[in-house]
C-alpha cells in the first residue's frame, strides 16, 4: 500500500470515531430523578398559605449545550419527576416559579428554577435535591 492511502485511511477512520461520539438526550440507559416542592402564598404574597410537594407541575429538560427544551414531563401526585434513556453528558432541567417580588398574586410573572448536572455513566441514576418554587 502506498503511504498517501494509509494515512488517508487512518484520517477516515478517525473522522468516523469522531462523528460517533454520542451528545447528551435521549437514547442512553440513564435516569434522573426529582421532586418538586412549592410554597403557596396568598394573594398579596405576604402570608404562606400551604407547602409540599407539588403534583401536576410541568418540568423541562434541556440536553447538552442546546437552548430549546428537550422534553417535558409532569410532576405525580407526590411531587415526582423522572426523565429516563439518557446518554452521558450535561443537562438542565427547570421548572418555572411564581415571582413573588410583584406582591400581586395573579402577575403571571415567572421565571426558571434551574438545576444544572452531569451524567457519567452510561447506567446512572442521578437524584437531584428538590426544587423549591412559588405558586
Amino acid at each position: 500500500m502506498k503511504p498517501a492511502y494509509v494515512i488517508s485511511l487512518i484520517i477516515l477512520f478517525a473522522l468516523v470515531l469522531i462523528s460517533c461520539e454520542k451528545q447528551p438526550g435521549p437514547g442512553g440507559k440513564a435516569t434522573v430523578k426529582g421532586k418538586v416542592y412549592a410554597r403557596d402564598y396568598d394573594n398579596t404574597q405576604n402570608y404562606l398559605i400551604s407547602q409540599g410537594y407539588s403534583p401536576g407541575e410541568k418540568v423541562y429538560i434541556i440536553y447538552g449545550s442546546n437552548t430549546s427544551i428537550g422534553k417535558t414531563v409532569t410532576t405525580s401526585t407526590d411531587g415526582s419527576f423522572e426523565f429516563k434513556y439518557l446518554q452521558k453528558g450535561h443537562y438542565k432541567v427547570f421548572v418555572n416559579s411564581l415571582d413573588t417580588a410583584h406582591k400581586v398574586k395573579g402577575n403571571d410573572t415567572e421565571y426558571p428554577i434551574t438545576v444544572e448536572f452531569d451524567i457519567t455513566g452510561t447506567k446512572e441514576t442521578v437524584q437531584l435535591d428538590d426544587i423549591k418554587i412559588n405558586k
